[in-house]
């Protein structure tokens, strides 16, 4: 699995974010899928944004998996400020919550079949059950809800079976960071011929479960805040570590990027030079 060509990316805290939009993303994914010849190896989309970051910060595991995605996108709206900031201007945020949606009806005369795993009991249904209203014709290829302990050795075979025999192409994968970027990661060699996105609380919030910031909030950056304010006894201590570190570490490669030579975009796709 490798970054895709066609789309460049810059370092920040280690982490490679992609430079690109909705319709890039869309593009790249058709790119993918419309390949000739065998099925190609399964891989996967990271929606990041800054708490996954800090995150991959403190868990080296975590941060690899950026290196081997497909395409790590702009889930929170600092992350695309940044990268315009280095010049890229093709960078916009891409939040996962817009996303399925989006891929759904982009795929929809090519016929991409979706298949949806995660949030809780009846929620991939629901989601499923939703976008077929919202985009008509669309291709399900199924539903799943896992268990929130792990899988066994026997239930991991016979849900990627399950996977592979529905013909999937997309695979939804709603489980929260940093536990949905390792399933993918860990799963998605098994699976040829698919992309599995990593959205986390799109489940919830495309289907109307939990309501997303509104309008002016998410043009400010300050979806988190909304979220904070609807939540606080579960977040704070969340926001509270997030927030400076996340501010650290762009300071930090800010000045690193100032310090070094301009670089072009390589054959990787990426540019920059920070790294953690």
């Amino acid at each position: 699995m490798a970054h895709d060509p066609l789309v460049p990316s810059f370092m920040i805290g280690g982490v490679p974010v992609s430079a690109t939009d909705m319709a890039g993303l869309a593009g790249a994914v058709g790119r993918r899928l419309g390949q000739p010849g065998p099925p190609q190896p399964g891989t996967f989309v990271v929606f990041r944004d800054a708490h996954g970051l800090v995150r991959a910060q403190k868990d080296a595991a975590l941060r690899a998996v950026h290196h081997d995605a497909l395409l790590v996108v702009a889930d929170g709206r600092p992350l695309s400020w940044i990268g315009r900031w280095r010049g890229l201007t093709t960078m916009r945020q891409v939040p996962g919550i817009e996303s399925v949606e989006a891929l759904c009806r982009a795929g929809a005369d090519e016929g991409w079949r979706h298949y949806f795993l995660g949030g809780g009991e009846g929620v991939a249904d629901l989601l499923a059950t939703t976008m077929r209203a919202r985009v008509p014709g669309l291709q399900v290829a199924g539903v799943e809800t896992p268990p929130f302990r792990p899988l066994d050795a026997a239930e991991t075979e016979a849900m990627r079976a399950r996977i592979r025999a529905s013909g999937a192409q997309i695979v939804w994968v709603g489980l929260g960071t940093p536990k949905q970027e390792l399933f993918m990661a860990a799963h998605a060699p098994h699976l040829p011929g698919t992309i599995a996105m990593g959205v986390g609380a799109a489940f919830d919030v495309a289907t109307g479960r939990i309501p997303r910031a509104p309008r002016l909030f998410q043009v400010a950056g300050l979806e988190w805040a909304y979220r904070l304010a609807r939540e606080p006894g579960r977040l704070w201590r969340r926001y509270l570590d997030t927030i400076p570190r996340f501010l650290l570490i762009a300071a930090r490669d800010a000045i690193s990027a100032r310090k070094a030579p301009r670089s072009t975009t390589g054959a990787s796709g990426r540019t920059g030079s920070s790294a953690a």
